[in-house]
């Protein structure tokens, strides 16, 4: 075996460290691209009236266009058949509980498209989940469409006068704006609409 020199040695490390960086690139290049977020970050209904809303509530009831009249409404579109919306669901009830002792916000969620997934309804689904918190039932997505909805979860803040004020996707995924940072932006609507 033949004796190695200091320059064969670093001759030997920077070949070796050549290739390495080769190869990286090789496989930089050749990586997947990561997936693309579709998630709309505007709203075009953004300072207009909520749409007329006219829907069975799961439960019993209706709701109409005056249940968004006299405090700050979160609307939520969702369904049970969507991973993100499920992936919320627990904030979405603390959001509900921490909105119940709020007497200036509301909260209501709005299933659309009429699919249930194994559940096959709301009732078996709440009932599993130990959920309460107070849904409309958009099963044609007409609600959907009038709302000009692209994404679910969808959460939209209306104002006490029934104007659209704010626009977010998601607690977790997507906005990542969670519980309280959707709390606040209802806040602020809400204490807007008094001063006006």
């Amino acid at each position: 075996m033949k004796n190695m020199t200091r320059r064969d040695t670093l001759t030997g490390l920077a070949v070796g460290t050549l290739a390495t960086t080769v190869a990286l690139d090789a496989s930089a290049q050749t990586a997947p691209a990561p997936p693309v977020d579709r998630r709309p970050r505007t709203y075009d209904l953004i300072g207009q009236a909520a749409p007329a809303t006219d829907l069975e509530r799961f439960g019993g009831g209706r709701l109409t266009q005056a249940d968004f009249r006299g405090k700050t409404t979160i609307v939520q579109f969702w369904g049970i058949w969507c991973p993100d919306c499920l992936a919320d669901v627990d904030d979405v009830a603390e959001l509900n509980r921490l909105i119940s002792r709020d007497r200036k916000l509301q909260f209501v969620g709005i299933h659309t498209r009429g699919r249930y997934g194994r559940w096959g309804g709301l009732a078996p689904f709440f009932a599993e989940k130990g959920y309460r918190f107070p849904v409309a039932i958009d099963d044609d997505s007409a609600a959907y469409k009038a709302w000009g909805i692209k994404w679910v979860p969808s959460f939209v803040i209306v104002g006490t006068d029934g104007i659209i004020r704010d626009y977010t996707t998601d607690l977790k995924a997507g906005s990542g704006i969670g519980v309280q940072g959707l709390l606040a932006k209802a806040r602020a609507v809400a204490k807007i609409n008094r001063r006006a």
